[in-house]
C-alpha cells in the first residue's frame, strides 16, 4: 500500500511539472512590420473566447486568460503614431487588448502562466519580462483599450475603458489604441471582455466569435475617449 500511495504521488508530481512547463507555454504570432505607407496596414480576422481577456475562466477570475486570448508581436521601423483598432461584428463580443513593448525579442514558448495583468507588467505579467539574463520578453507596459465594462483584476487594479487620451472604444464593438511609438518590437494581447455582462451562450470557457486586428501609421479614430 506504501509503495502504491508513493508511486501515485510521484505520478501527480510529475503531470504538476508537466503542467507548469512548456504546456502552459503562450502561443505568439509575429506579423511583422507596420507599413510606412499611408494606407498601408497590418490586418487580420480570427476567433476568441468572449472571456478571454477579462478572465473569467475558473482559474484566476478577473485577470486575463493567457491560452485562450491571442497573441502577437510587431514592429515599428520608425518613430511614429501607430493605431490598433480591434472590432468585431457579433454583438456577444466585447473586443479589448493590451500593449508592452519588448526587448526586440518575444519567444512564446519562453513564457509560462495561466494568467496575466492586463494593465501592467507587474503582478501577474511578470512572467512577460525575460526569464533569464539577457533572455527575451517584455520590457514596459505600453497600453490597453476594453469595448466591455469596468472591473478590478486579480491583482487588484481596476482596469477601465483604456488608457486616457491614448484610448477610445466604442462599448460592444471597438476597441482602438493609439500612441506615438519608438522603433522596436511590440507585444499585443487581445480577446474578449464580458466581465459580469450578459455575452449569450458563449459563457465561460473557449467559445469563439470574430474580432478583426487593425494596425497602422495614422491618427487615432474619431470616437469617444475612454474615461
Amino acid at each position: 500500500m506504501k509503495f502504491n500511495l508513493r508511486t501515485t504521488i510521484a505520478a501527480l508530481m510529475a503531470g504538476s511539472a508537466l503542467a507548469s512547463g512548456a504546456a502552459n507555454a503562450i502561443s505568439v504570432t509575429d506579423l511583422g512590420s507596420v507599413p510606412a505607407a499611408k494606407n498601408g496596414s497590418i490586418a487580420l480576422t480570427g476567433t476568441a473566447p468572449v472571456y478571454a481577456w477579462d478572465g473569467q475562466n475558473g482559474i484566476t477570475p478577473d485577470c486575463g486568460w493567457a491560452h485562450n486570448s491571442k497573441w502577437y508581436t510587431f514592429t515599428v521601423p520608425w518613430n511614429a503614431t501607430v493605431q490598433i483598432t480591434m472590432g468585431t461584428g457579433s454583438d456577444t463580443m466585447h473586443p479589448a487588448f493590451s500593449v508592452w513593448q519588448t526587448n526586440g525579442s518575444f519567444v512564446g514558448s519562453n513564457h509560462l502562466s495561466h494568467d496575466y495583468n492586463q494593465i501592467s507588467l507587474e503582478g501577474t505579467s511578470s512572467f512577460l519580462k525575460p526569464q533569464t539574463p539577457g533572455g527575451d520578453g517584455a520590457t514596459a507596459f505600453v497600453g490597453y483599450a476594453n469595448s466591455g465594462i469596468p472591473f478590478t483584476n486579480c491583482d487588484g487594479q481596476a482596469v477601465k475603458k483604456g488608457t486616457p487620451t491614448l484610448s477610445v472604444v466604442e462599448p460592444g464593438s471597438t476597441a482602438a489604441f493609439s500612441k506615438t511609438l519608438k522603433p522596436g518590437q511590440y507585444l499585443i494581447v487581445l480577446g474578449g471582455s464580458c466581465n459580469a455582462a450578459d455575452c449569450g451562450t458563449g459563457g465561460p470557457g473557449p467559445h469563439g466569435f470574430n474580432y478583426s486586428l487593425d494596425i497602422r501609421k495614422a491618427p487615432i479614430l474619431p470616437l469617444p475617449v475612454a474615461p
